[in-house]
């Protein structure tokens, strides 16, 4: 058999259940239009990308492509969804006869392209065109790797290395940025991977997240490919993979909040001359507990908010930095000191610590504090008698992350607890959960902090503007402040300052510091320069 010999013939038409005779008259007029383009820019890498891109976004997707794949054009584009396999089949015509599947390989394929595109997280035109041309992509190694078994038993096992392989090619013809590329051929190879609820182990998960440039919005992205590509298969496959993707929720919640404790708010400071890392023993890690219990080893810094309308220092936010010879892996640290009965006085230590330091200082141009915990270790480990009488003493803003709607009610009355001991309350990483902004009418919040990857490329993301904007309306009809952290560069505060956002942070105006420096003179200026150079 030559490479498309029999193609027409096998081509499943009960794939879009729809005839010729019936079909509204306006989308043939734009198939036609379509494929008319797709010959007009056969030579042209640029528009060729931009017009499937736009095919791929469209909600009739499946439609449109199923009908575009049966022209010649298409052959000719994408080769490799016709090699012919040595039991007939190719990319198009390929069936999955297992309990795991219900579609042959390319409605899977665009099923899944219709799925995929609504992560936990707001997300840009880039975001949606890296998500749908790996769905694309993603499966297109089957026919390749394909076996069938004496007992009839179909496997595809390599589908995904061989996808990735195929994929390369494909992407080199058209026009991808470099970056593009890296992260559609990622998320390709790891969409079949760990799959299972036992397979969500630390070691495995912490592997994904540096394979994803240790990236949380590139983690959300993996687990939106996962979850369309499961939603495309049985039922039974679906209902097992939910609680997997619970877990890597979890997962989330945890590493990725803590990894930004490990370069902000506990950084280890080892020897200039040491060059490599040892794993730390029990023995190590339980003086290096006890260290940070009694204080002698954590040093409290300060990070300040900026107000934009007085130009003038608004608060400060507190990090601790730990002292430590060797690497410090900040989850086994937390996760040995639970195993160990010490996570309730570390706890403590981390959150207390920073507010006396803070207590001491004198010389500082405002008394606002913010201080970070998620919501279980505040519920189970913070001291709150304590607490209440640093809160009568100072300006403290109790900034909560890992919450989601089911606690809503329970984070109200933790909030009205505050507001009467003279608190007040922040949502940190705000936009990465459950919670939305219709259901923050229900909290009498004072704070709402976006999570930092939603600052990241907002400069060229429309929907990411779009978000903030919202977020800073709604602060305006509700008395509630945005502040809005990780800012990095000009460009990205001049995008802010025009939406109205008032109070924002980052390594633009000043790295956590255990000085508090008198910066208001120097802020006036900074806000005014004309270049977009970092200042620290």
């Amino acid at each position: 058999m030559t490479r498309y010999e029999g193609y027409e013939g096998v081509f499943d038409m009960d794939m879009v259940n729809i005839s010729a005779s019936i079909m509204d008259a306006r989308e043939l007029a734009k198939i036609r239009s379509i494929i008319a383009n797709l010959k007009i820019y056969d030579e042209n890498p640029h528009m060729l990308t931009e017009t499937y891109t736009n095919i791929l976004c469209d909600e009739n997707v499946a439609f449109i492509l199923t009908k575009v794949s049966q022209d010649p054009i298409f052959r000719r584009q994408f080769p490799e969804f016709y090699e012919v396999n040595k039991y007939g089949e190719n990319v198009i015509n390929c069936q999955q006869n297992s309990p795991y599947h219900k579609y042959g390989v390319f409605k899977h394929i665009l099923t899944t392209i219709e799925a995929v595109g609504n992560p936990q997280i707001p997300i840009g035109d880039w975001q949606k065109k890296v998500l749908k041309w790996t769905m694309l992509l993603h499966d297109i190694g089957k026919p390749y790797v394909k076996t069938i078994s004496e007992e009839g038993r179909e496997s595809f096992v390599g589908h995904d290395d061989k996808s990735v392989e195929l994929a390369v090619g494909i992407l080199n013809r058209f026009e991808f940025s470099d970056k593009e590329k890296q992260i559609i051929l990622t998320l390709i190879k790891y969409h079949d991977k760990f799959l299972n609820e036992g397979e969500v182990t630390y070691d495995n998960m912490k592997f994904l997240a540096n394979e994803l440039s240790g990236s949380k919005e590139l983690f959300y992205l993996l687990i939106d490919v996962k979850d369309s590509d499961a939603k495309a298969k049985s039922v039974e496959v679906y209902n097992k993979y939910k609680l997997t993707k619970n877990k890597y929720i979890e997962f989330i919640n945890s590493y990725f909040t803590l990894a930004s404790i490990e370069t902000e708010e506990l950084i280890d400071e080892v020897k200039e001359e040491s060059s490599e890392f040892d794993d730390m023993s029990t023995t190590e890690l339980d003086n290096l507990i006890d260290n940070i219990i009694s204080r002698k080893k954590v040093k409290s810094v300060y990070q300040p908010v900026i107000d934009l309308q007085s130009c003038s220092v608004f608060g400060y936010e507190v990090f601790t930095r730990i002292k430590s010879n060797k690497k410090v892996e900040i989850l086994e640290l937390l996760n040995y000191a639970v195993e160990t009965g010490k996570n309730e006085r570390l706890q403590q230590a981390l959150f207390i610590n920073g507010i006396d330091e803070f207590e001491k200082i004198i010389n500082k141009e405002s008394n606002i504090l913010f201080v970070n915990t998620d919501l279980v270790s505040y519920e189970k480990y913070i001291n709150k008698p304590r607490l209440y009488d640093m809160m009568a003493r100072n300006k403290i803003v109790v900034e909560f992350h890992n919450y989601e709607k089911q606690d809503l009610s329970k984070l109200q009355l933790i909030i009205q607890t505050i507001h009467e001991h003279s608190g007040l309350v922040a949502l940190d990483q705000f936009g990465t959960g459950t919670l939305t902004i219709d259901d923050i009418n229900f909290l009498d919040v004072d704070y709402i902090i976006p999570d930092m990857s939603l600052v990241r490329g907002i400069v060229n993301d429309i929907q990411k503007q779009k978000y903030i904007n919202e977020l800073v309306t709604f602060g305006l009809v509700n008395g509630v402040n945005i502040l809005v952290v990780g800012v990095e560069s000009k460009e990205e505060l001049d995008i802010l300052k025009k939406f109205g956002v008032k109070l924002v942070q980052g390594y633009y105006f000043y790295k956590p510091s255990d000085t508090i420096d008198m910066i208001n003179n120097s802020i006036n200026k900074l806000l005014n320069q004309s270049t977009d150079e970092k200042v620290y």
